[in-house]
């Protein structure tokens, strides 16, 4: 059986891709982007978000925002984001349905898998791949209904008790066993078991009326009685606690009879359903949360403790008075349902006074059954929990006195660890890029999220609830740039740039018509010399072109209209040139620009090569080229964002080609060609072969088989052989380049009958396989 099980665990998994994420067109949302208008303000009106605009932008095909202009069709997908938020929304519920009904402790496969499909369908939405959403979160709903059908079924059953949670190491040991074994969790504890944590290990008990008992680090508890009345639905249980400490929250009166606590030459008499106990050998601690009593008795003495109240305990003498314990710490950060981006979470809290140390704990929920974390006797009022990933969580505080009882618990709060990669919106409305201005001061205006940070020439701007913003500048003659950067909560940034040229009232005003190919507001580039200027200035006027130190290279006259055109020859890679006007009153104005030859095809760079051959129908092919290059894929047009594409292949049986064209802004492509080849087929068995064919006295047996494949075979086929009535396994191995397996098994000395073959596994190198059984 060995070598079947290893087959089994080697065999191929099914590899389903994740659905397309691209929309259908004929459930968009048609709307003619007007002027003033912005995508977030669109996105707002019609998503109910304004941070999915780029939804918008990828639904309408734009490249980028500065598409997006008056005029432009666009297209919002309201009806796939409606049905994701639907989806999710309804998966939730059913979840929520289900963990009330105890799904987290008598099903919790079934409701951690709907949780998880839960998440995965946030993910798909927040990356805007909607039909992935509403799967996943249908996925969610039906996991979530067969967690609550399994739990009502188990809440019938005579499950006694649970480990329902565990952080580090804990084990457990019965009567019956001879050394301590490891206790997953959901393990059933029974009667007479021990159960104890390790150093920075956490473990939480939980009885059939959801009684639990939380164990700390090196405690040690021994389930002495458990009893269910199935008829009144209430039970009865005894614990000893040996050593270490534990915090009890147990079920209402109403759904249990008693719940004794067993200590050593202390007798207590339990009505609270919320408080802590701890002992070692000085004796025993015990505090009390709860409205109702907790009576703690020893050496002829007792003490009643009331709400928030505590007492020691100390071997061999009567319980101290009780005494008021320290008042709950105030919770500082992060704040309640805050959101940590990309970052661990440093948790900080206010000092009470007289406290010697405090007690953190860090839950999944709010009630904490699933903790992350427990820190016992921090000096300092911070910790940074190492280990937490993407999720919510929620935490609360105690103080400890000079006793080391542990006082009122905090509020319970709770923050939200994200990863957050989408830089902020960002747009600039005014000036104008490459406008000409003659008049000052400057007006810079545009539009952010109304969270993120705006800074401009080192000082932060102010931005209105809307998100807009606005400043002026005094411009210098000629060319100017302005750069604007947005920064978000989670510290991604987005940089914009906008160039414009001031001149003064009297000059001539030249405005390059916004289609020629440049690299900066007065930058040109061509990939041939002579480079076209084309623009408008003074109506009637003489434009001319010349270097610094150079005769004139181009001349023409602009039009009634003020429209000129004209070809400037180039003598290198990169010059400085200068254009003048000659107006019709004889000002001559002349303002600077550059020029360059750009004749190298954009580079495309693929994250990883496609493998020549593969078993999945499709293939994630990204990586980088030029940020300003128009990019096909097969000849469809795709949408880069900064420079990098990230796009899914489809694939058909057999050789399938892709091509990938990038093309520059003065005309140079590049481009990229890849083969592969879908191979889904098993490898196909073409003969076989075993000798001798009849087996008299053990001894050595010859098998082959053939087969053909055009991913090319594995190694190594499995095979079983029947002789007489007993079965042989072993491998063969690929002997030569046409697809022979041989290999030889040598049998026991008295085997003997007709020698049969079974089956063979065959597998190629693409992950397909197939067992091939025979009569």
């Amino acid at each position: 059986m060995g070598w079947i099980a290893a087959v089994l665990l080697l065999a191929p998994l099914a590899l389903v891709p994740p659905p397309s994420a691209e929309a259908a067109t004929d459930s968009m949302t048609r709307v003619v982007l007007k002027e003033g208008q912005n995508l977030r303000d669109l996105a707002n009106q019609h998503l109910g978000d304004p941070n999915l605009w780029t939804e918008i932008l990828k639904a309408s095909g734009l490249a980028s925002l500065a598409d997006a202009k008056p005029g432009v069709e666009l297209r919002i997908p309201v009806t796939q984001i409606g049905r994701a938020t639907r989806a999710l929304a309804s998966a939730l519920d059913h979840i929520q349905t289900a963990t009330q009904a105890g799904a987290k402790v008598f099903a919790a496969d079934q409701i951690d898998e709907a949780v998880s499909l839960h998440a995965q369908a946030q993910a798909r939405r927040q990356a805007g791949d909607w039909e992935s959403a509403v799967k996943l979160a249908g996925g969610a709903e039906r996991a979530a209904d067969k967690a609550l059908e399994a739990a009502s079924k188990a809440r019938d059953t005579a499950v006694e008790a649970l480990l329902s949670d565990r952080q580090g190491e804990v084990e457990g040991r019965r009567p019956r066993d001879l050394d301590w074994g490891d206790r997953p969790v959901r393990s059933v504890l029974t009667e007479e078991e021990r159960v104890r944590t390790l150093s920075r290990s956490t473990a939480q008990i939980t009885f059939l009326d959801e009684s639990r008992l939380r164990l700390s680090a090196n405690s040690e508890a021994l389930i002495i009685r458990m009893r269910a009345d199935p008829l009144e639905r209430a039970q009865e249980a005894k614990v000893n606690l040996i050593e270490g400490d534990f915090y009890a929250l147990l079920a209402g009166k109403s759904r249990r009879k008693t719940f004794d606590l067993e200590i050593p030459d202390v007798d207590t008499k339990i009505n609270s359903t919320s408080f802590w106990v701890e002992r070692d050998r000085r004796g025993s601690k015990f505090t009390n949360y709860d409205d109702a009593t907790l009576e703690v008795a020893a050496n002829g003495a007792s003490v009643t403790l009331g709400r928030n109240e505590g007492t020691v305990v100390r071997t061999g003498q009567a319980p101290a008075d009780a005494v008021g314990v320290l008042a709950k710490p105030d919770l500082v950060s992060p704040a309640d349902d805050g959101t940590i981006f990309n970052a661990g979470a440093m948790l900080a809290w206010t000092p009470v006074p007289d406290a010697t140390g405090y007690w953190v704990e860090v839950g999944r929920d709010s009630v904490f059954q699933q903790v992350v974390a427990s820190q016992w006797g921090l000096r300092q009022t911070g910790l940074e929990p190492a280990g937490l990933g993407i999720g919510s969580y929620y935490w609360r505080v105690a103080a400890l006195d000079k006793f080391g009882l542990p006082g009122e618990r905090s509020e319970t709060w709770r923050f939200n660890i994200r990863t957050d990669t989408v830089p902020p919106y960002l747009a600039i409305a005014e000036p104008a890029d490459n406008a000409v201005l003659r008049e000052t001061p400057v007006t810079v205006r545009g539009s952010t999220e109304p969270d993120a940070l705006i800074t401009f020439r080192g000082e932060e701007l102010k931005i209105a609830a809307d998100g807009s913003f606005e400043t002026t500048i005094n411009p210098a003659q000629g060319v100017n740039q302005i750069a604007i950067s947005a920064v978000d909560r989670a510290g991604n940034r987005t940089e914009r740039t906008r160039g414009f040229v001031h001149t003064p009232a009297g000059k001539a005003a030249v405005i390059y018509d916004a289609s020629l190919p440049r690299l900066g507001p007065l930058h040109f580039v061509t990939n041939r010399s002579p480079l076209t200027l084309s623009g408008v200035t003074e109506a009637n006027a003489r434009i001319g072109v010349r270097s610094s130190a150079g005769p004139l290279r181009a001349s023409s006259f602009s039009d009634g209209q003020g429209r000129f055109l004209l070809t400037v020859p180039l003598a290198d890679q990169r010059e400085d040139l200068a254009l003048s006007v000659t107006a019709g009153n004889g000002v001559v104005t002349e303002d600077g620009f550059q020029a360059s030859i750009d004749r190298e095809a954009p580079r495309i760079e693929a994250d990883a090569e496609p493998p020549p051959v593969t078993g999945v129908d499709w293939l994630a092919l990204s990586g980088k080229v030029e940020a300003d290059a128009s990019v096909t894929l097969n000849g469809k047009p795709i949408i880069l964002s900064d420079g990098r594409f990230d796009e899914r292949v489809q694939f058909v049986a057999g050789p399938n080609r892709i091509e990938m064209q990038a093309t520059d802004q003065v005309g140079n492509t590049g481009i990229e060609r890849w083969q592969v080849t879908l191979d889904q087929d098993p490898p196909e068995l073409t003969g076989r072969g075993v000798e001798p064919k009849m087996v008299e006295k053990g001894g050595r047996l010859t098998v082959e088989v053939t087969a053909r494949d055009s991913s090319g075979l594995r190694q190594a086929a499995a095979v079983t052989v029947a002789v007489g009535g007993a079965e042989f396994t072993d491998y063969l191995r690929l002997s030569d380049g046409g697809g022979t397996y041989r290999g030889t098994l040598t049998l026991p000395a008295g085997t003997r009958g007709a020698a049969v073959l079974k089956d063979v596994l065959l597998e190629d190198y693409v992950g397909n396989g197939r067992r091939y059984r025979f009569d």
